[in-house]
């Protein structure tokens, strides 16, 4: 096996170089890293799509490997009643508690520049027109603090739908597929430069038509990924195979 070999980034596709010494690729053209999650008596063919094992049949390759079931993670709330199963957690962390006071301050100081432009007589234009912007930022980060605070993500399957609802606050990324599409669910590691939360992860659902579905992202936890994908696949029966890109358990 080379040094380093070259695989596709599988957030914008761009080149990446890999290297053993660090299992990681890094994407020349988006920056991301990625980290490579295999022991190392496997490796990735050139076109870096195909899992092989060195002296052993597809057969017995990770990409059709039977896994051991992941425990129940502490934060996932995991029902499974008569014909269906339902998944679901809460988003809040501590950094929607600093967010909170942040918005408080922002929105209180727009309040009182309003209140001092609105009451005051003859106001030039410009105290109401240049916060506007400022208007706008205060609106949203408050309402993605308090969905941050307040909202969960349930999944839901049966024998006829795959659901993905966020509550109470909307949200956008709601899904409802039915399970006759549903080829595959698989999990990756985003990486980025925010320093308080730099890896996060994602599941996805890879459908039988070729497209693929975000299903939940910023996932602190790669177990509620995990654990969710495994007990969905065992319970519908559906082989567990590798995806390129996917982070493996």
């Amino acid at each position: 096996m080379d040094n380093e070999m070259t695989f596709y980034c599988p957030s914008c596709g761009g080149k990446t170089k890999f290297s053993p010494e660090t299992e990681r690729w890094v994407c020349q053209y988006c920056g991301n890293e990625h980290v490579f999650n295999l022991p190392r008596r496997y490796k990735y063919s050139e076109v870096g799509q195909d899992l092989q094992t060195e002296g052993k049949t597809k057969a017995e390759t990770p990409s059709t490997r039977k896994r051991e079931l992941l425990p129940q993670p502490q934060d996932v709330k995991f029902v499974k009643l008569g014909d269906s199963l339902t998944f679901s957690w809460r988003w809040f962390s501590l950094q929607y508690i600093f967010l909170a006071f942040f918005c408080v301050a922002w929105d209180a100081f727009l309040c009182f520049w309003y209140g001092m432009a609105l009451s005051s007589r003859g106001a030039p234009w410009i105290m109401i027109v240049f916060p506007i912007f400022h208007v706008a930022i205060g609106v949203g980060l408050t309402y993605y603090t308090l969905a941050g605070l307040f909202n969960h993500t349930t999944v839901r399957v049966d024998r006829r739908s795959f659901s993905v609802q966020h509550s109470p606050l909307p949200w956008f990324g709601a899904v409802d597929i039915p399970i006759q599409d549903l080829q595959q669910l698989y999990t990756q590691e985003k990486m980025s430069r925010d320093s308080q939360n730099p890896t996060t992860y994602q599941l996805n659902a890879a459908l039988k038509n070729g497209r693929k579905l975000k299903l939940a992202s910023n996932l602190n936890d790669p177990d509620i990924s995990f654990f969710i994908e495994q007990q969905i696949e065992h319970w519908l029966n559906i082989e567990d195979e590798a995806v390129f890109g996917e982070m493996r358990v």
